[in-house]
């Protein structure tokens, strides 16, 4: 979906394109769902150190490696931040083959100012029968191949994890360093046939382990993959309910529908969600809404805005999406696009009010879009345009913007005629690469 555009005017290179979130320790960090490797830290070597602090003064240097924090050892970032949160501290440096202790006090909020090296990322231990990194387009961009499964990117990032591949010492950290929300992909709530999904070996009870975190004070926004003739139905009920009913520890379920690619070959045979059965989804998750509102006030399940697209039913309101906790899974993008259309397309009226304005969008969101469009210029006497771009890179059955290649782009618009181009946003990783290697100027 399209939350944001990217603007290339013709001769100027000089755009923007990166939206920055903030870390837990207000650092500036890239989107979920991109990685690279100078964000994420590992266990014990320091990188950098940060002029002006602690670490600076008492000549820490890069290379040494952090041992310990106040007789804890530091294997990750996580770590550092957690132990580093005291008034008084004991570290222990190793450099070389010495070891070297600090004493110090501190603020409790103030940084000891090291950078850590980068940790490698967990991999996922499972084998879905929907996943999209098997279906991947071979020549995609490296990191789009990469299966991570990472509580600590959960916690940082808001990435969805299995809890596959967490062991008992995993679970007593993320409780008692409190990692709260974590994200987790539930798909469903009937261990054998989320086993049978999921395919992974370990005998995962997942509602077990979720009300753990729950027992414990850990938020959870759990998510499920809906595969039609798999987990829909009778299933997605119960799942719905099971999940419901740890409210509020479940603060939300997100329901999106699978995703498939034409590279499915040797892969089991899925289907796709069709307007029926969005239909169908749609109004057997409005009757759980109800129930959820009178029973804890929250309608705590919300959809995907493609079953809305693709069932031509209005995306709700805002207040459905109550506080658009997964619309970096997209739930809500459409509606936060609409409501803030206004404003943005202001701003873009400033900058090149009569002059020719192409927008690119994907299959399910232009007629949305085009809505938009039609409206502003009649009532602003524009010549805007926006045109759809059909998914070749992956198939057809991908209509979302967020996946269109670079090469998809650069195909559609070849005859059009334009003085402003404008992308989606997440068209683009964090160093404005497509997913299938095309930058911003090589496609005008």
């Amino acid at each position: 979906m399209d939350i944001g555009y990217s603007v290339l005017d013709i001769g100027y290179s000089d755009f923007k394109y990166i939206n920055l979130l903030k870390n837990k320790r207000n650092k500036n960090i890239y989107k979920a769902g991109s990685f690279p490797p100078f964000l994420f830290f590992m266990n014990v070597k320091v990188q950098y150190i940060l002029p002006d602090t602690i670490a600076d003064e008492i000549k820490i240097q890069p290379e040494d490696i952090l041992l310990s924090i106040n007789g804890h050892a530091i294997h990750d970032e996580l770590d550092y931040i957690f132990y580093q949160s005291e008034e008084q501290i004991t570290l222990k440096i190793k450099r070389g083959e010495k070891t070297f202790t600090h004493f110090f006090k501190k603020n409790i909020d103030e940084d000891i100012g090291l950078e850590l090296s980068p940790m490698k990322v967990r991999k996922c231990v499972c084998n879905c029968i929907f996943c999209f990194v098997d279906q991947i387009h071979p020549d995609v961009r490296a990191s789009l191949k990469v299966k991570d499964d990472d509580f600590r990117l959960s916690f940082f990032y808001g990435n969805f994890i299995t809890l596959s591949n967490l062991t008992e010492k995993d679970y007593k950290r993320i409780i008692e360093q409190h990692l709260s929300p974590l994200y987790v992909s539930v798909h469903t709530t009937n261990n054998k046939l989320r086993q049978k999904i999921m395919r992974y070996k370990k005998d995962i009870s997942i509602m077990k382990k979720l009300s753990l975190f729950a027992e414990n004070g850990i938020s959870i926004h759990t998510q499920i993959v809906l595969i039609p003739g798999w987990n829909d139905g009778i299933e997605l009920e119960g799942s719905v309910f099971d999940l419901a009913s740890l409210y509020p520890a479940v603060q939300s379920i997100g329901i999106v529908p699978v995703g498939l690619t034409k590279f499915r070959q040797d892969l089991p045979q899925l289907k796709k969600a069709n307007k029926a059965q969005a239909k169908k989804v749609i109004l057997q998750s409005e009757k759980w809404r109800r129930k959820f509102y009178e029973e804890y006030g929250s309608g705590i399940v919300s959809l995907a805005d493609e079953f809305f697209l693709l069932a031509d039913m209005p995306v709700p309101e805002d207040e459905y999406y109550e506080g658009f906790p997964q619309i970096e899974n997209g739930i809500g993008l459409v509606r936060d696009f609409i409501d803030n259309w206004e404003n943005y397309s202001a701003e873009l009226l400033i900058q090149h009010r009569n002059k020719k304005v192409l927008f690119v969008t994907g299959v399910s969101f232009y007629p949305i879009f085009k809505g938009l469009i039609d409206e502003l210029n009649s009532k602003e006497d524009q010549k805007w345009k926006v045109i759809q771009v059909e998914n070749e890179f992956l198939g057809k059955d991908v209509t979302v913007a967020g996946l269109i290649a670079g090469q998809d782009v650069k195909r559609a618009i070849q005859n059009e005629v334009y003085d402003v181009l404008l992308l989606p946003d997440e068209m683009f990783n964090v160093d404005g690469v497509t997913l299938d290697n095309f930058k911003m100027e090589n496609i005008k």
